[in-house]
C-alpha cells in the first residue's frame, strides 16, 4: 500500500521561477535527488493568482501513477507564509512584499499594502460610515480660513 502512494503523490520543492505566460502554469519540481520534473501544470482554485517563489514546497498528484503525467495540485512556501491567523480568519497575504487582506473571524477586513498605497481603477468607494484619515473624519471636519472670493481654505481639522 506504501508503494502505492509513492507512486499517486510526491511532496518537493521548486527550482526555478514559475512560468506563467502560457495557458497553464508550469513550474520545476524536485521531488528527490534523483527526480527532476519538468513543467509540471499548477492547479488553482479559480478566480485565486498565485506565482509560487523558488524554493516553494508542492504537493504533486500522480493520477494515473506514472510520474511523468502529474500536476501540482498545492503550494506553500515556509519562508513566506502568513504566521498568526486566528480559528476562522482567511486571507490573501504575498510574504516576499509583506501585502496582506485578512478576514477577520470578528468580522473585520484588514488590509495592509507593503508599499502604503491601496489603488482603485474604475471604481467608486462606498462607505456607509464614516472614512477617517489620520483621525480626521471625512464627512463632518471643518476647514479654517474660509472668507468670500477666490481664498482657498486651510486644510481639514478634526
Amino acid at each position: 500500500m506504501h508503494r502505492i502512494y509513492r507512486r499517486l503523490f510526491g511532496r518537493g520543492r521548486t527550482t526555478l521561477p514559475t512560468k506563467d505566460g502560457g495557458v497553464v502554469q508550469t513550474v520545476q519540481v524536485r521531488l528527490s535527488p534523483q527526480e527532476l520534473m519538468d513543467d509540471r501544470p499548477v492547479i488553482l482554485a479559480y478566480g485565486l493568482i498565485s506565482s509560487p517563489p523558488v524554493g516553494a514546497d508542492v504537493l504533486v498528484v500522480c493520477g494515473s501513477g506514472d510520474r511523468s503525467d502529474s500536476v501540482v495540485i498545492a503550494h506553500d512556501h515556509q519562508q513566506y507564509r502568513y504566521k498568526g491567523a486566528q480559528p476562522g480568519e482567511a486571507g490573501l497575504h504575498n510574504g516576499v512584499c509583506g501585502s496582506t487582506i485578512l478576514l477577520k473571524a470578528n468580522g473585520d477586513v484588514y488590509i495592509k499594502p507593503a508599499s502604503g498605497k491601496v489603488v482603485v481603477e474604475g471604481g467608486t468607494i462606498t462607505a456607509d460610515d464614516f472614512i477617517t484619515t489620520s483621525g480626521v473624519k471625512l464627512s463632518d471636519h471643518t476647514h479654517g480660513g474660509v472668507q468670500k472670493g477666490g481664498d482657498k481654505t486651510t486644510g481639514p481639522q478634526g
